[in-house]
């Protein structure tokens, strides 16, 4: 979670208001047509993180959900269980019934930068990534790539580059870190749903 609160300290320098450049515009709105952004997306994930100076790579398996309006939660089973719930206003990460981890909007303005970037990533805002990020990418059919380098310099020193691939879900993400780490995360048996179940709601009361 240490890159949470780096992008805390970069992210009062980077402005998620940043206009949309047009020229990119063509292969952003072909990707975002292709998404089926329902209300309601669940699916399971395999992580998968290379570290520069590890051969070994890190992998853990889980499952989210993305509610619309309300926020995303992702649950990592194994190697380890622990559970983060993101807002626009907060991010907290939890495991045993016990807080790791509690940023909130109302004391770190950034927050809301940062879960911008996530949500992007994870809920596939588009739009949100476009502002901050310079793009370019491919369609192919039904499928699509678009790759994201940061134009502010602060933020280029954590991230060089986002990689999103997929169809009518984000099917695969790549993050590579200015240090040369690698997180590769795959998502597969993904649902969808028109509207938010009540249990999922009670989730992020």
């Amino acid at each position: 979670m240490k890159i949470f609160k780096r992008c805390l300290m970069l992210a009062a320098s980077w402005c998620l208001a940043t206009p949309l450049h047009a020229a990119d515009a063509g292969v952003l709105v072909a990707a975002r047509e292709r998404l089926a952004l329902e209300p309601v997306t669940q699916g399971e994930f395999v992580q998968t993180r290379q570290l520069a100076r590890i051969k070994k790579p890190l992998i853990s398996t889980g499952r989210f959900v993305v509610a619309r309006g309300l926020g995303v939660i992702w649950e990592d089973i194994a190697p380890f269980a622990r559970t983060m719930r993101l807002t626009k206003d907060e991010i907290l990460q939890t495991a045993d019934g016990q807080t790791l981890m509690h940023l909130s909007a109302d004391k770190e303005p950034a927050v809301a930068a940062v879960t911008g970037i996530l949500f992007g990533v994870l809920a596939g805002d588009l739009d949100a990534l476009a502002r901050g990020f310079d793009h370019a990418g491919e369609v192919k059919g039904t499928h699509w790539r678009l790759d994201f380098t940061p134009r502010d310099a602060n933020l280029a020193r954590l991230i060089r580059q986002l990689t999103l691939r997929g169809a009518r879900d984000i099917e695969q993400v790549e993050i590579i870190s200015a240090a040369g780490d690698v997180t590769y995360i795959e998502f597969k048996a993904q649902t969808h749903a028109r509207e938010i179940p009540a249990d999922i709601g009670k989730r992020f009361e």
